[in-house]
């Protein structure tokens, strides 16, 4: 896997993988600046593919407040997501992404759905990529 662009946004970092995968990975508690920092990354990955995939690495997360809840959510709406891997978290960072993304997918349906699961390894989470790609192509058909 090579990455296109990479971002460092405090502890946190997120990556672009062509053609449509971003890395993120979340560190102890995201601070509402680390939050805008990746929600910037994410709008200008967005300027160069049609959708993409999230992938979040959760192992290291310790919380997301609120406050960064709320402007992570406001974004994804306007993002191209049509699907997240959440990897390997633990069960309160299983939560929090829960949280977050429902909030987020709530007026999504059809192509524009973002439907959110849970690896535990590389090859389940590209197993889901490759699924949603097809329901993708199909839709576009």
């Amino acid at each position: 896997m090579s990455m296109y662009r990479t971002n460092q946004c405090g502890r946190q970092s997120t990556s672009l993988e062509l053609p449509d995968i971003v890395h993120m990975k979340l560190v102890g508690d995201v601070t509402l600046e680390e939050c805008r920092q990746l929600n910037q990354a994410h709008l200008d990955y967005a300027k160069e593919v049609s959708y993409f995939f999230y992938w979040i690495d959760m192992t290291e997360l310790e919380d997301l407040p609120a406050a960064v809840r709320r402007e992570a959510s406001a974004t994804v709406k306007l993002l191209p997501v049509r699907g997240t891997v959440v990897f390997n978290a633990p069960l309160r960072a299983r939560v929090l992404a829960k949280l977050l993304l429902t909030a987020a997918n709530l007026f999504r349906s059809g192509p524009e759905k973002n439907p959110v699961v849970f690896a535990d390894n590389e090859d389940d989470a590209r197993l889901h990529f490759d699924k949603w790609r097809r329901e993708i192509s199909a839709e576009a058909a």
